[in-house]
């Protein structure tokens, strides 16, 4: 773009602008459909949905936007027109190539939302299960003492020619 303003091409710059628009606004879109189809998933499994995950998003619009704006950085000072015509240099190549891969994580995040959400409440799950025994240490601690009992009660009775039934051999 610096090319084509050094040219006083507007034209030129006005249509790479309304192109990388168009390509954000695609971004954009594929995050909003992410975000829907993630929301849907979380009411579907009963997930509760916290702040944390919409912080993710918001986290994950930083990242993809700022991604964007390198890209646009970069096709507007690499001259690109310098070896194309006007068609081909119309296209921010590096805008088009973010957009693309961001899209395409997207979509592939949308497939693999409902995995994801049941790994995360299955985790949830686990920590649940390991907080309760930490807080119930004794519980554990009778249990396993229990379970030595009887195994020391059926090695004994064993040991002393009784059969399991409690009949002499």
């Amino acid at each position: 773009m610096i090319l084509e303003f050094l040219k006083e091409d507007y034209s030129a710059i006005t249509m790479k602008l309304i192109v990388v628009g168009i390509l954000w606004c695609a971004v954009l879109l594929a995050m909003m459909i992410d975000f829907y189809f993630g929301i849907r998933k979380a009411r579907q499994i009963g997930e509760v949905r916290s702040s944390e995950g919409y912080k993710r998003s918001v986290s994950k619009f930083n990242q993809y936007f700022g991604m964007l704006l390198y890209a646009f950085i970069f096709d507007a000072i690499v001259p690109i027109s310098y070896f194309f015509e006007f068609p081909i240099s119309a296209i921010p190549i590096v805008s088009l190539l973010a957009t693309v891969a961001l899209v395409f994580t997207e979509a592939k995040s949308v497939h693999e939302k409902a995995d994801e959400k049941q790994r995360r409440k299955v985790n949830a799950s686990l920590v649940s299960v390991l907080e309760l025994m930490e807080k119930k240490d004794g519980v554990l601690k009778d249990l396993l003492s229990n379970y030595k009992k009887e195994q020391d009660e059926n090695n004994s009775s064993v040991n002393n020619g009784t059969s399991i039934d409690g009949m002499q051999e």
